[in-house]
């Protein structure tokens, strides 16, 4: 019994230990990158193509290995609308499209491949 207590207080400041730092801070902390004027009409053109991406799959209903015509170029259309952005706000642009095209595998792997993981991780520069 007195066992099955420490092991118990034991996995459950391990519990509390691993929640706390909280990564979303560090993230909140990093500078923003200063966008130009043709950057910030690339990021509102690819927030537009992001409701036509979820219009688009609405129909679907199950996983599809690809999409229709229209959804597959919705998705050409956002990745070039995001190719010269920096890698944090590509990022966070590309997770909104992924989760937007679930269900289309073909379209999901393609905004996946574009993850700028690398950039991120390996420069440390958020530009």
């Amino acid at each position: 019994m007195r066992l099955a207590t420490a092991a118990l207080a034991a996995a459950l400041v391990a519990a509390v230990a691993a929640g706390c730092g909280g990564g979303h801070k560090a993230a909140a902390s990093r500078p923003e990158c200063p966008l130009s004027p043709a950057q910030h009409r690339d990021v509102a053109a690819a927030k537009h193509v992001i409701v036509l991406l979820r219009r688009l799959e609405q129909p679907l209903k199950t996983v599809h290995e690809s999409g229709s015509p229209a959804l597959e170029h919705a998705v050409t259309r956002f990745l070039l609308d995001v190719g010269p952005l920096p890698p944090d706000v590509k990022g966070r642009l590309l997770d909104k499209a992924k989760s937007a095209t679930g269900l289309c595998h073909d379209c999901f792997e393609a905004l996946e491949s574009e993850e700028p993981v690398v950039a991120k991780r390996v420069s440390g520069k958020p530009c």
